[in-house]
């Protein structure tokens, strides 16, 4: 399933309303917004940092960019899910990430994921922060899993 290009994704499945990342219920998260880029299957988030996100000074905290980057797969994840998959959420089971280089507090920062396979329930995605020239900053993999109905 694919969303219109530059448009605000919906991310529409259930029990994610008070989610940290994307969670629009919850006042102390993220509440990042989503956007389907023209290729059809890359997802791309942004944000501008709040201070106290800060790791060191200057510096975007690893935790966050991890957060970040895990929310942009997650819907890079539920966007790729067959259709009449279900509204279960897909969730992260394996996770890696790779510090390359310092992401700065003084800009949007800027995150981007797309899945490279499908094998049967599991969803294998990469993604990256990039620079306002593009190159990688911090990357990202992971394998996401729907989970089943209660």
């Amino acid at each position: 399933m694919t969303g219109p290009a530059g448009e605000e994704l919906l991310v529409d499945r259930d029990g994610l309303q008070a989610c940290f990342g994307c969670g629009a219920d919850n006042p102390h998260g993220l509440q990042l917004r989503f956007r389907m880029l023209g290729d059809g299957r890359t997802v791309e988030t942004s944000l501008r940092p709040a201070a106290h996100f800060a790791g060191v000074d200057g510096v975007l905290h690893g935790g966050i960019q991890s957060t970040v980057l895990d929310e942009v797969m997650g819907v890079a994840a539920q966007y790729a899910l067959p259709e009449g998959a279900g509204r279960q959420p897909c969730v992260t089971a394996e996770l890696s990430v790779r510090f390359l280089r310092p992401v700065p507090m003084d800009d949007d920062v800027v995150a981007r994921a797309r899945v490279v396979q499908v094998d049967g329930r599991d969803l294998y995605v990469h993604a990256e922060i990039v620079a306002a020239d593009g190159s990688e900053l911090t990357t990202a993999r992971s394998r996401w899993r729907q989970l089943r109905p209660a």
